[in-house]
């Protein structure tokens, strides 16, 4: 057994027979190690952590691991040299490798293929992926908790909204920390406030160890009660919490007005209007039906620089608005990565440009223009099963028409007047992601 002891419980996590086989990890991104060595921990594995590819080499030839956890962009060494080495290398070459890779060309994956790799995972990378990878290589028993859960964290202005919904399942709560880092400090907030949005659960008795375990994880970026507020409607969550030694002084609120005033005062709403409708009307409206588990809690790389440049230059982005000026800032915003960036007038140029070339990694979509509008794009999309990561742009009085996009399955935006660095932070925050 492992045993996990925090401020408000002890936790126990089960270790299943996995046989103390040793994981190693190879990534440049502390974040990533770090919730690889708690996660895997926690299963039972033995993890070895290697903080860039020549560490990793070092390693792999010093500790010889039942398995490598390998991301596809390091320093010092590449992971294509490292897979060369261990081929040359009878003492290393038949450790199995798990490769992690945001974009992958057919080139590629003919030449890993050659190189002995046995499963590669594309980033975001999710948690289930990974283990049921790891359960097939290491011929290894480990159960994952399998509790319907939606779970998203995403930041306006110095609020960061985290949203759960269904249930409470202990494998994304994990991850939950991870995703709140990498927003903090991808856009450098100083004060943190954490509003929590708990719908359409039934809190069972065996979610109260997990509900303590988020707050928990949330309690550790903000450090007082005060700079908390759960909202929810459900009355067993607020019992529980009431009659918590610890967790109580967090308060609990049915209204969204009455949060937000806890949280900012009178002054701050004004300022999160359009963000406080959006809320409102996914807090309030019937049981969300939701068509694919889209919120994969995701964070970043160490650096928002480093995470572009690791995704190489072959990334196309494509700008839909009407607005020239808008087209040119998000142009010149990526003039040093090398990406290309395609600007069309309207939807309907977009639409005709799938056909006739190859997709897009990102799109910024403008909601409102001429001829084709950004909901009919959507649409069209969603009608060719097109899944292209999308950030809205929007106008802040247009509150209604990010509340509409969320049908889609957006969830990400950034309000107009947009500034170079913000379009730089979210592309890294939806392209840039390990999980």
């Amino acid at each position: 057994m492992v045993n996990a002891i925090s401020p408000f419980h002890s936790t126990v996590f089960t270790s299943y027979n996995v046989g103390m086989k040793s994981i190693l990890v190879i990534n440049d991104s502390s974040f990533l190690r770090e919730f690889m060595d708690k996660q895997l921990k926690e299963y039972g594995f033995e993890v070895i952590q290697a903080i860039n590819g020549l560490d990793g080499w070092g390693k792999i030839r010093q500790q010889k691991p039942d398995l490598i956890i390998m991301d596809y962009f390091l320093t010092r060494k590449s992971s294509m040299e490292i897979l060369k080495g261990m081929a040359a290398d009878p003492n290393v070459e038949s450790i199995p490798v798990v490769l992690t890779i945001s974009k992958l060309e057919k080139k590629q994956v003919m030449e890993i293929a050659q190189l002995g790799v046995r499963k590669i995972l594309n980033k975001p990378v999710r948690i289930d992926a990974l283990l049921a990878a790891l359960t097939e290589i290491l011929g290894v028993a480990i159960e994952m908790d399998n509790t319907p859960c939606i779970l998203d964290a995403h930041l306006n202005d110095q609020i960061l909204f985290v949203e759960i919904a269904q249930g409470f399942n202990r494998e994304k709560i994990n991850l939950l920390r991870y995703k709140i880092a990498e927003l903090i400090r991808l856009y450098s907030v100083k004060d943190p406030r954490i509003l929590i949005m708990m719908t359409d659960i039934d809190f069972r008795g065996e979610d109260k160890n997990k509900l303590e375990i988020l707050l928990e994880e949330v309690m550790g970026f903000v450090g007082k009660p005060d700079r908390i507020r759960i909202l929810t409607i459900s009355k067993k969550i607020k019992t529980y919490l009431a009659e918590h030694l610890i967790l109580s002084e967090i308060e609990v609120s049915k209204t969204l007005e009455e949060a937000m005033d806890g949280l900012l005062g009178i002054k701050g709403m004004e300022s999160l209007t359009a963000e406080q409708d959006n809320v409102q009307e996914r807090f309030f409206s019937a049981k969300q039906e939701i068509h694919k588990e889209a919120f994969q809690l995701n964070f970043m790389k160490e650096s928002t620089g480093e995470s572009l440049n690791q995704l190489g230059g072959k990334v196309r982005i494509a700008v839909v608005d009407d607005d020239m000026i808008v087209r040119e800032i998000i142009k010149n915003a990526f003039g040093a990565t090398g990406w290309e960036v395609v600007p069309f007038a309207n939807g309907k140029e977009f639409a005709e440009a799938l056909d006739s070339e190859k997709l897009f990694d990102l799109l910024f979509l403008d909601l409102i223009m001429p001829e084709m509008n950004g909901f009919e794009v959507l649409q069209m999309m969603s009608g060719r099963n097109l899944e292209i990561p999308t950030i809205i742009l929007t106008a802040l009085t247009r509150k209604e028409s990010v509340v509409k996009a969320r049908e889609f399955g957006i969830n990400s935006y950034i309000v107009k007047p947009i500034k170079p660095e913000g379009i730089l932070a979210k592309a890294a925050e939806i392209l840039g992601a390990d999980f």
